[in-house]
């Protein structure tokens, strides 16, 4: 009788959530023996049980060092001696490994910081490399569609006079594709660098939790975070719209953001001079950050996260610490602090180019 098999489609845009969902198969007795364009998995039929998955990648690049070419024979000898064999790999050479869980062994391929910080790294190159290979070709295959169109004699030459709707769709859709490989590689890299404990313990949601909300002001943030904190949760980290919190009861404390718009205002109160880069278009100057930081633990604030190089959340015991800032920015919007002068350039360089388009098109 032949062995039992089993397909199922499942797209994984976590490596980690991935392995955690092979290892949930192997308990009910299905194990993973083949990966078709990463989204195909077969199983085969057994006897339940705890097993371990681990996920690596062996791609090389284009000029290759001796060192990257011998690791995947060195890693796959070291493997073997712990125990983990390797199952599969998918097109993108993203290798699977098993190994049988046992009590009281070492039950990760990658156990150190060492290791899991290369492997993350691997990731990390892998799709912000693919990111950029994406954003050449769009423009590439743009260009060329553009100088067809262009051709007189022919039905795009006539097309050409109105709008370019196909390339403008066909510019937008490779750069969400960009955007959404830059983030797995981010994400990856990540999560990559954490050991499966500490992973473990980061999906605990008795733990940890995210909150999705778009907060414009200050006075609302903190509303927002003493609200959360009220009931139990502090915050870690923060993107434009997503809030991270942990557990951590009796904290008591209120927050306050700052960022180099009212760190230079403070300075301006003082009679000092801005702090300002002419050539630091993108934000990656930390003049204001270390001011910021500076003035804020001198009025007792501590530093919870930095979004994205423009705005600093701060936390304070609420009757200890003195305020950062005048209480009349409370209710300033966080917008530009959040997308920053150079983001805010080209949201409105885009506003502008498509109003001029569209006039253009009218007109011819």
């Amino acid at each position: 009788m032949g062995k039992e098999i089993l397909k199922k489609i499942k797209f994984v845009i976590s490596y980690n959530k991935e392995r955690a969902w092979l290892e949930e198969m192997a308990m009910k007795g299905w194990f993973l023996e083949e990966i078709t364009l990463g989204i195909l998995y077969t199983f085969r039929r057994g006897e339940p049980k705890k097993m371990l998955y681990e996920i690596d990648r062996f791609n090389l690049g284009k000029k290759p060092t001796m060192e990257e070419i011998r690791h995947k024979e060195i890693f796959l000898e070291m493997a073997a001696e712990l125990g983990w064999q390797e199952v599969t790999h998918d097109e993108s050479l993203v290798y699977y490994f098993s190994k049988e869980y046992v009590e009281g062994e070492i039950n990760e391929l990658c156990n150190d910081e060492e290791s899991r910080r290369y492997r993350a790294e691997k990731f990390h190159s892998f799709f912000h490399e693919k990111a950029r290979e994406l954003v050449f070709w769009v423009l590439v295959l743009a260009c060329i569609n553009i100088v067809i169109r262009c051709q007189p004699g022919t039905a795009g030459f006539l097309m050409a006079r109105g709008f370019d709707w196909f390339t403008l769709l066909y510019v937008v859709i490779g750069n969400g594709l960009f955007l959404l490989l830059w983030k797995e590689g981010n994400l990856f890299k990540k999560e990559f660098s954490m050991s499966r404990e500490a992973w473990e313990e980061a999906r605990d949601k008795t733990k940890h939790r995210k909150v999705r909300k778009l907060i414009l002001t200050i006075r609302g943030l903190n509303r927002f975070l003493r609200k959360e904190e009220a009931q139990g949760w502090v915050l870690t980290g923060v993107t434009l719209t997503t809030y991270t919190f942990e557990r951590r009861e009796g904290m008591e404390e209120i927050y306050t953001m700052d960022s180099q718009w009212l760190t230079n205002k403070r300075r301006k109160a003082r009679s000092q001079k801005k702090l300002e880069d002419k050539k630091d278009w993108t934000g990656l100057n930390n003049d204001w950050q270390l001011q910021s930081v500076r003035e804020a633990e001198e009025k007792g604030w501590q530093f919870v996260c930095a979004l994205e190089n423009r705005a600093i959340i701060y936390r304070g015991k609420a009757n200890q610490v003195e305020p950062l800032n005048d209480a009349k920015y409370d209710n300033s919007l966080r917008g530009i602090s959040l997308i920053g002068t150079y983001g805010l350039g080209l949201v409105i360089s885009g506003l502008i180019g498509g109003v001029i388009g569209m006039m253009v098109a009218m007109f011819l």
